[in-house]
């Protein structure tokens, strides 16, 4: 079963894992907590994290589509969706005021080298973690540059990610590359194989032609023979 799933299959699910992992304190807070508060009475929006997180989702299904098969292709609605897959993550941190938001930036940058150049996808991924800083400083202890620190430290996850990602993809297209030089591979091999079938019989038969050459004209001649050392019937059946 493992082997029939891709590595872009397991990548995108292990994105959908993640995502669902998020979800857990944010269903828990809609479930034990009342709207727009929080464990600390520091005015969670408990609503407008879940229309967030939920959204998140919707997003990464629709930009992770095209992995599930071997031909991821570009499309004009990836950078729409990059946006608002980055919008609700950011908008996850700001309203849970935790750090759930960097967790979210992480599936993000998995999805990044699938639908940009590796250059714009880590100019994406550095941009997006500077609106991380609000939710971060949102928590009440962190000032301004430590909620910068933060977010650079998220940015190495997320870098490792994208890395991983990039890896991944380079390795499918190498082999969308090779499968015509593979096919034409196993064509020549083919031919190869019904060339030295061919080439066997060949020898054989030729083999066998001179070798009933030599008795045949070594019997004519010795009929031959016998025809002349003989008269009557004998010679007039040696003729035949």
């Amino acid at each position: 079963m493992w082997s029939r799933l891709s590595h872009t299959r397991l990548l995108r699910a292990a994105g959908l894992y993640t995502w669902a992992l998020v979800g857990i304190p944010i269903v828990g807070n809609a479930w034990f907590l009342p709207p727009s508060s929080g464990v600390d009475e520091q005015g969670i929006n408990v609503p407008m994290a879940i229309t967030a997180y939920l959204l998140f989702g919707a997003s990464y299904w629709l930009a992770t589509r095209s992995l599930a098969s071997s031909r991821a292709r570009a499309s004009l609605w990836d950078v729409p969706l990059l946006v608002l897959l980055t919008a609700s993550a950011v908008a996850v941190g700001l309203f849970t005021k935790s750090g759930l938001g960097a967790l979210l930036m992480l599936i993000v940058a998995g999805v990044l080298p699938w639908l940009l150049t590796l250059r714009y996808a880590v100019a994406w991924l550095v941009l997006a973690h500077v609106f991380l800083v609000p939710s971060f400083m949102a928590l009440g202890i962190f000032s301004f540059w430590e909620a910068v620190f933060q977010a650079l430290f998220y940015v190495g996850f997320a870098a490792f990610v994208l890395v991983t990602a990039y890896v991944a993809r380079e390795q499918a297209g190498a082999r969308e590359e090779q499968r015509p030089l593979l096919a034409v591979l196993r064509a020549t091999r083919a031919l190869l194989a019904e060339s030295t079938r061919v080439n066997e019989r060949t020898r054989i038969a030729r083999d066998l032609h001179d070798l009933l050459g030599h008795h045949l004209t070594a019997l004519s001649l010795n009929l031959g023979g016998a025809g002349h050392a003989t008269g009557g019937r004998a010679q007039e059946h040696g003729r035949q």
